[in-house]
């Protein structure tokens, strides 16, 4: 039959009893304090003790169903029943943790933590089984040596968690600033109740431990979680991307600005600042020949009319040829006739009356 079959059909009973497969065989085990007898659990007399083995420590005596497992198992449990066995009362033994006695080394000798489990109504004491126990040591081919532990050394509490109170049924004490669920015994799995979101707190697990961190967007200043600096965000305020991208815009704000307030002098500047060229016409003077003095002009001198609408003060006819002057020696008298004449009319021409 396959190990996992073993306690497909309850043979450890359907009451309080477990029922744990090994390698080729299976035990049933109660809680702390109980021993197993007629398929359920019971409660009794606990004896708590430490052994060192002979043999060498492997790391697959921490797997319950491996053959090195069942090997210190059923060693263990017959050292104890030839040790205890005429002892009135005694049921069980239960193994509680198996270590290394020693660190680093290939062949490390092992420790082996049990409680030895007497019925409620025995009269033994510490003294009869640890008398009883180490008179089995000096002619024990697999036992080297035996001590009496406490009862919290079988009870087994989480130290990183919890502080134990020694009775025969210890307590696991709660340490600072962790709490209990109802599905704790033995460890402390919660936050204190401190730990709430009111506070900007929540409760987060590290390394099986709880712990109380700030929410994201918060870190802890003076024992309370506020909020991340101007930049900041993310778990504890590590998170600083806002603050590159506040720093980046900013430069480009200010080159920005700059170049706007550049333009803006340069555009001022060209519209104050004149061509040359312009300005020589805009401040050129013209002299008048009629006058003594200078008059300044504009780039584009006025033109003036006279009384009958002509552009010239002194008007003389277009042709030239027609202009009556005292001075006729400057203009040759016209030879010709002209068809036509300059006219006010749209045309700007129209034909001469002939005179013949």
């Amino acid at each position: 039959m396959p190990p996992g079959d073993l306690c497909h059909l309850d043979p450890c009973g359907k009451k309080l009893a477990q029922c744990v497969v090994l390698n080729s065989n299976f035990t049933c085990l109660c809680q702390y304090g109980f021993y197993y007898s007629d398929k359920d659990c019971h409660r009794g007399l606990i004896f708590p003790g430490v052994i060192t083995v002979k043999g060498s420590y492997s790391d697959n005596v921490q797997i319950v169903n491996s053959v090195e497992y069942e090997e210190v198992f059923q060693n263990t449990t017959n050292f104890f029943r030839d040790a205890l066995g005429e002892l009135p009362g005694f049921v069980q033994t239960v193994i509680v943790e198996i270590q290394p006695l020693e660190k680093g080394r290939t062949a490390r000798p092992m420790s082996v933590t049990v409680t030895n489990l007497f019925r409620e109504n025995s009269d033994v004491n510490n003294e009869t089984v640890t008398s009883a126990i180490m008179n089995a040591t000096g002619s024990s081919s697999y036992v080297s040596h035996y001590r009496g532990a406490s009862y919290c050394a079988a009870f087994n509490c989480d130290e990183r968690t919890t502080t134990c109170e020694e009775s025969m049924f210890p307590k696991c004490i709660c340490q600072s600033p962790y709490s209990k669920t109802k599905w704790d015994d033995r460890s402390c799995s919660d936050c204190s109740k401190n730990c709430s979101e009111e506070e900007n707190e929540y409760c987060a697990k590290e390394k099986g431990v709880p712990v109380c961190k700030c929410m994201p967007d918060f870190k802890k200043k003076d024992g309370k979680c506020v909020s991340c600096p101007v930049g900041y965000s993310g778990e504890n305020c590590k998170n600083d991307r806002e603050l590159i991208l506040i720093i980046v815009g900013t430069v480009f704000g200010a080159i920005i600005l700059s170049l706007v307030i550049a333009v803006s002098v340069v555009s001022v500047r060209a519209k104050h600042k004149q061509d040359p060229e312009k300005k020589r016409l805009i401040k050129s003077e013209y002299s008048n020949p009629n006058t003594s003095e200078d008059r300044q002009t504009t780039m584009f001198p006025r033109v003036q009319t006279t009384t009958s609408g002509h552009t010239n003060p002194g008007y003389q006819p277009n042709n030239p040829y027609q202009m009556r002057s005292s001075d006729r020696g400057r203009f040759p008298n016209r030879d010709y006739d002209d068809l036509y004449e300059a006219s006010r009319e749209p045309e700007g021409f129209r034909m001469q009356s002939s005179r013949y």
